[in-house]
């Protein structure tokens, strides 16, 4: 799965944040309310062999019919009950072996009891006719009275505990079972799940039943099931079925967006050495999805925001493959070989995310990939309530183990093996391990043992401290020369706190030393907490690179001049090494040398990623100067991402008049519409003096998928004037776009912040179904800091269809009502539940205001909207 990108995905971003975002990119893994899920694996009574599913549905009640006939065959001896998990659903009749049984339910359970004690190997056919309007697991998005021109459509969502709310099943990944899946529904529909169609046949009144079948076994949280009015195109790789669906009236985004799929799919299964393992690949893309996407066994779900408009999707300069390579990625490591225990999750979503990295290498380049690996250490740094955590982990309690850990972290973690080993020796140990483990479960014990037979290197240290292990290295690193001895004196210093399960960590690595004769390149280990090396040297250095290219994920504050920084910037070889420079160089104020410098990085590095990263440095930097050297590299720049790079940077220089007429020139008529984008979101920032005008005539005008009017009203809340209020309430309102929507209300919770009446309708749209409405919503409230709106967030955090992703959300905000800024408990607020330090403060490193926050969750979900990293990591908005 990937999570919308409200990480960093928001991730992509991407992972989203995102999503993946990354990004924005965050995953919306929906969370059951009877239990969290659960960490170790069960321990089990009977083998689920196959399931023959038929389901049919009343779409006025949203009420799901359904006949299971579950196989199952004893795998302990003295068996009396067979016990499947059911949420929700009204059980009608259950036989046993064709004959009628008694059973008995549960809150959360359906249980069978045997007429006698069975044997291992005993086999049972258990047919269980049921209903249910299901809260979570399956969804029903139809037009209404506000979206009367809605595609109709259901579609499934399993993981990782949701199965169960809408089929009686065993609903945890350490068992695998076949499928048939037979549904019935309006003649003019299209359906999609697991496996192969065998066919599809007349139902009568207006009816049509479809029958699936996946011959390949699967965990249950991998059955998909969706129906309604959808597009398709058809496409193969290699004989193989590779299609795309699109909602009613979208079809023709499909090839540009998707139509790359067969060629991951070809790079995958040579690098790999294993082909792809399904008999079809199919990708849905469907109205508010919970989650960026879903790797359902041989066919994907995922959001249908990834379906960028042809006006806009040529501004994105990976498109939306970060997310359908991560999905795909798992068809290998999640669908054909799964985690044993949510424990272990970073075996579907660490190596997910580093096949997103492959593909990119690949296709898009070598930089393009360094960058991402880049920005997403820098992003994982930043989320202090990952550090003291392992990837590896059986202590949660709340649905928490989908964090950046299992994602972000995970992905890095495989990167680093694979230099450490070396390509050849890398992918030959994936291949075995795919191998022996194909159709199992695993733990990350069985990666290890797989990884050393094939390449007879012990990875049991290299494991222990990454995966089983917390934190990463934080290197402090300085070198001395002398000029007698012909040599350098390179300190290292590892400066993390040794506590918990953070370590001192054993790091293989390579030291460069460029002097005036040339690069020379030095191997060397870390493993102490402050080591000397020395090295040869017949001059002084020119420049030192430690970690050449960035391979290790880490922090380091290397004690540098300026000039060696400066030298770095323009002729370090790696992207990685000129980025870490731009960094260093941002930190010095106030300097005649840097600002030119940067500038000229911005005008003429040979990578847009480290111009656009030159870009927000300026920005950051400020002052007459820098704003010269933006807007002369703005008339130069082509790419329509890094012109909004440096358009956002622009927005942070107020009295200039030179950037406010560029600003407005831009918003009004640049040929890039993400550049048109962040030029409105400057001019709300910076408030400047015909602001409200610029932002209601670009909110009046139409765009592609609404691009720009969402900005300008994602602007109003910065801009800060209360006479948005009335335009804010009208795009707000049931019956705009969704996106439109969000927008608008992100900003209404920063205005009128006394105006009650504003409260309460921000607290109506927490009723809402749509997930981005809600989290919008609640951001909002957190915002205005008005006490009245606890009840209501208090009641929304018992609903019983909540996302992992919101329960944090709204306990940040409700920690931030009950706390107010000045940090005394509010006397209006009622005390009780979790402190902010539960609530996703940490999230921010604790560094950040309300709005502050508030303002970074609208630029994720933005990135979000527009193109799904997932996950932000792989282009993120830049930061203000």
């Amino acid at each position: 799965m990937i999570k919308e990108p409200l990480r960093s995905t928001i991730r992509h971003r991407s992972r989203p944040a995102f999503l993946g975002v990354a990004a924005l990119l965050a995953v919306f893994v929906a969370a059951a309310p009877l239990h969290a899920d659960e960490p170790y694996a069960r321990s089990r009574e009977y083998d689920l062999q196959h399931s023959k599913i038929s389901l049919r549905f009343d779409l006025e009640q949203k009420k799901v019919f359904g006949d299971v006939t579950h196989s199952v065959s004893v795998l302990r001896d003295g068996t009396t009950k067979i016990a499947f998990d059911s949420v929700g659903l009204s059980i009608h009749s259950v036989t046993l072996n064709k004959s009628t049984a008694k059973f008995e339910t549960t809150a959360d359970k359906l249980i069978v009891p045997l007429s006698a004690p069975a044997k291992a190997g005993d086999k049972f056919d258990i047919a269980i006719r049921y209903e249910g309007k299901p809260s979570k697991g399956l969804y029903f998005i139809l037009p209404d009275k506000d979206y009367p021109d809605r595609p109709s459509q259901i579609w499934s969502q399993g993981e990782s505990e949701d199965t169960r709310y809408y089929l009686p099943t065993y609903d945890y990944p350490n068992d695998r079972l076949t499928t048939e899946t037979i549904l019935t529904v309006p003649a003019s529909w299209i359906t999609v799940s697991n496996g192969k169609l065998v066919g599809v046949t007349d139902a009568g009144k207006g009816l049509k039943t479809w029958t699936w079948k996946e011959s390949v076994p699967s965990s249950t949280y991998l059955i998909t099931i969706v129906a309604g009015e959808f597009e398709e195109v058809k496409d193969s790789w290699h004989g193989i079925p590779v299609t795309y669906y699109a909602p009613k009236g979208r079809g023709d985004r499909l090839p540009l967006n998707y139509g790359r799929t067969p060629a991951m799919i070809d790079l995958f299964s040579r690098k790999l050495g294993v082909d792809y393992p399904w008999e079809k690949y199919a990708q849905s893309m469907v109205d508010d999805f919970v989650a960026g996407g879903m790797e359902n066994s041989s066919a994907t779900t995922n959001t249908s925001t990834s379906l960028v408009h042809p006006k806009l999707a040529p501004e994105y300069p990976t498109g939306q493959d970060d997310l359908i390579s991560h999905e795909l990625g798992h068809q290998w490591f999640g669908d054909l070989v799964t985690c044993k225990d949510w424990g272990d999750i970073w075996l579907n979503e660490g190596f997910a995310t580093f096949m997103e990295a492959v593909w990119t290498e690949a296709h898009f380049g070598k930089d393009q990939a360094d960058y991402e690996r880049w920005n997403g250490a820098r992003n994982w740094f930043e989320n202090n309530n990952l550090w003291s955590k392992p990837i590896v982990r059986h202590d949660f309690d709340d649905s928490s183990e989908f964090d950046e850990n299992a994602y972000d972290k995970g992905g890095w973690v495989l990167n680093m093996l694979r230099h450490q080993l070396g390509e050849d020796a890398f992918y030959r140990g994936l291949k075995h391990y795919l191998d022996v483990n194909r159709g199992k479960n695993v733990v990350t014990a069985d990666l290890a043992k797989a990884m050393e037979e094939a390449t007879h290197v012990n990875v049991d240290q290299f494991f222990s401290q990454w995966l089983y292990g917390a934190g990463a290295p934080k290197f402090d690193l300085s070198y001395a020369y002398d000029s007698e001895k012909h040599q350098v004196a390179f300190t290292v210093k590892q400066t993390q706190k040794v506590e918990g399960r953070v370590g001192i960590f054993r790091v293989p690595t390579e030291v460069e030393i460029i002097n005036a004769s040339g690069p020379k390149l030095y191997p060397i280990t870390v493993w102490k907490a402050n080591q000397v090396f020395t090295f040869p040297s017949d001059t002084a250095p020119l420049l030192v690179l430690f970690d050449k290219g960035g391979h290790v994920l880490k922090t380091a504050e290397f004690h540098k001049e300026k000039k060696e920084w400066l030298y770095q910037l323009k002729n370090a070889t790696e992207l990685a090494d000129r980025a870490d420079a731009v960094v260093a160089l941002g930190k010095i104020k106030g300097d005649d040398e840097v600002i030119p410098a940067l500038g000229d990085t911005l005008r003429n590095d040979k990578t847009w990623e480290v111009r656009a990263l030159a870009a927000d440095t300026l920005g950051k930097i400020g002052g007459p100067v820098a704003s010269k050297q933006l807007l002369a590299a703005l008339d130069d720049a082509k790419e329509a991402w890094l012109r909004s790079h440096i358009v956002a940077a622009l927005g942070n220089f107020k009295d200039d008049p030179a950037v406010t007429a560029k600003l407005n020139s831009v918003a009004k008529e640049d040929s890039s519409y993400r550049a048109r984008a962040a030029a409105l979101q400057a001019i709300g920032r910076l408030k400047t003096s015909n602001a409200f005008t610029t932002l209601e005539a670009a909110i009046a005008a139409d765009s592609p998928d609404n691009f720009l009017r969402n900005a300008a009203l994602r602007a109003l809340g910065p801009l800060g004037d209360d006479k948005a209020v009335p335009l804010l309430l009208q795009w707000s309102a049931v019956g705009k776009p969704v996106e439109t929507r969000t927008a608008a209300i992100n900003s209404l919770g920063r205005l009128q912040k006394d105006n009650k009446e504003i409260t309460k309708q921000l607290a109506a749209y927490l009723s809402e179904p749509r997930f981005s409405v809600r989290i919008s919503s609640v951001y909002a409230l957190g915002a205005r800091g008005d006490v009245t709106a606890i009840p209501a967030l208090e009641a929304l955090l018992k609903s019983d269809d909540l996302s992992i992703e919101m329960v944090p959300m709204i306990k940040g905000q409700l920690a931030r009502l009950k706390k107010p800024s000045d940090g005394k408990p509010n006397p209006h607020a009622e005390t009780g539940g979790d402190g902010e330090e539960n609530g996703g403060a940490e999230a921010d490193g604790g560094k950040l205001n309300t709005d502050q926050r508030l303002e970074k969750f609208e630029r994720l979900l933005q990135e979000m909207n527009d193109r799904l990293k997932s996950m932000e990591a792989r282009l993120p908005p830049p930061k203000q």
